[in-house]
């Protein structure tokens, strides 16, 4: 049964005793396999996301969350088709409480009716709405009619705001709700648009005020995607340009921490460290000097290095065999090694398999070896889908996971070559399926 095929009525108690720094909450549980998460809206961090646990009687569910001295918090409630996130408000000063989520399929509210509760319901249940029917009816409204009902996200925010009288906080993540809201929808409409080979006939800047106007507030950074729209607003331009362009446009720290941290991970990421190293080093060095951030991320970049051709197999990387043993990639020396990086749930992973085992047959007895290692997060999968496939030879797990961080990789399967003396010779290889693959390994000498 589907989350939304059912009416779900969910009482939660909130008590918040005069200065204390975490809400109690007690829910209601309504259904099998429905979980529920609260969190602040002003923490984002994995931390502050408290999951409510059953009690024996599985009919209710407890947690503490820590208050947030705005007021408002976050209630998710998930299960394996769908999530809802429902915003609400409990200011520090009120007593237990009695609350009601209501989830049908098209609305999305708490059973509050103070004023700051219902502007906030309102308007969560009119953008549950139009998102659904922008999603259902995208290729047959005219442009006229996405244009309005994108510029409804932000006209309807300003209306509920006047007429409640709400708190600043609560006014300011209005705005910033219905911004975001009417940014996705235009993303989305403007996708479906060219989809179909047609012109939305508008841009984004004539449904929404500048970026600045709305998103330069500590409130902001509360929002994962508010980040993402305020670089996708920034000049075009380097890294140093575009750091610099938001120290001119933007004021707020939270906001200029977030979108610093996004800007430098991206040219981390991005960086082809197969030319010019020093260069990108140097440049990197001297952006987190003039913005004192962490030095974690010259280390980062330093450690991407391994990608470069001539350089040796990453060291301290945790490898594996299936029986737990650890294995040093050092053992391959003398052999060029072809190197396979896989997951379990990677289907185009799973597609080689079969030509990979051909490759091996091929190059018995060669100077050529080939090594297959797991990025798995978890071991069991691995070798599950180990015995499914067949595989055999050299199948090892990176259990920690930083192996394809060292080496810059961004999908799998992801194929390599190394050369006899454990230096890196190829970091883009065919892949087994390839016709250039077979070629390329009998060349090697």
């Amino acid at each position: 049964m589907k989350l939304t095929d059912i009416t779900i009525a969910l009482a939660l108690c909130a008590a918040i005793p005069a200065g204390a720094e975490t809400l109690d909450l007690t829910v209601g549980i309504p259904a099998e396999n429905l979980r529920m998460f609260v969190r602040p809206v002003n923490d984002t961090s994995r931390e502050a996301l408290v999951e409510l646990t059953a009690d024996e009687s599985h009919q209710k569910a407890k947690g503490q969350v820590n208050v947030n001295p705005d007021g408002l918090y976050y209630l998710y409630a998930s299960s394996s088709n769908s999530q809802y996130s429902l915003p609400f408000y409990i200011p520090a000063d009120r007593p237990a409480s009695e609350f009601a989520l209501i989830l049908d399929g098209t609305t999305t509210a708490t059973s509050l009716s103070d004023n700051v509760n219902s502007a906030l319901n309102a308007y969560t249940t009119s953008q549950t709405q139009k998102s659904k029917a922008l999603g259902a009816k995208a290729d047959s409204l005219s442009p006229e009619q996405i244009r309005g009902m994108l510029t409804g996200c932000i006209t309807e925010a300003d209306s509920l705001i006047g007429l409640g009288h709400l708190p600043a906080a609560v006014a300011d993540f209005m705005r910033i709700q219905a911004y975001i809201a009417a940014s996705d929808a235009y993303r989305f409409a403007d996708y479906m648009a060219m989809r179909a080979k047609r012109q939305l006939g508008f841009g984004s800047a004539d449904i929404l005020p500048a970026a600045p106007t709305v998103l330069d507030t500590p409130m902001a950074a509360s929002f994962p995607t508010a980040p993402q729209i305020v670089i996708a607003n920034l000049p075009q331009g380097t890294l140093e340009e575009r750091l610099a362009a938001l120290d001119n446009i933007y004021k707020t720290p939270e906001i200029k921490d977030r979108v610093r941290e996004m800007l430098v991970s991206s040219f981390i990421d991005s960086f082809d460290y197969a030319n010019d190293f020093d260069n990108g080093e140097a440049r990197l060095k001297t952006v987190v000097e003039q913005y004192s951030l962490p030095q974690t991320y010259l280390a980062a970049f330093r450690g991407r290095r391994a990608t470069i051709p001539g350089t040796p197999f990453p060291a301290g990387v945790t490898l594996v065999d299936k029986e737990g043993n650890k294995v040093d990639f050092s053992k391959f020396k003398g052999k060029f090694v072809y190197v396979d990086l896989w997951a379990s749930w990677c289907g185009p992973c799973c597609k080689e398999v079969p030509h990979l085992q051909e490759l091996e047959k091929d190059f018995e007895n060669s100077d050529v070896v080939f090594v297959s290692i797991s990025i798995d997060s978890t071991k069991a999968p691995w070798l599950k889908k180990m015995e499914q496939l067949n595989m055999h030879g050299n199948q090892l797990w990176n259990s920690d996971g930083e192996l394809p961080k060292l080496l810059n990789v961004r999908g799998i399967p992801h194929f390599l070559i190394y050369d006899r003396e454990g230096k890196l010779l190829n970091y883009n290889a065919p892949r087994p399926s390839s016709e250039q693959i077979k070629p390329l390994l009998q060349s090697l000498k």
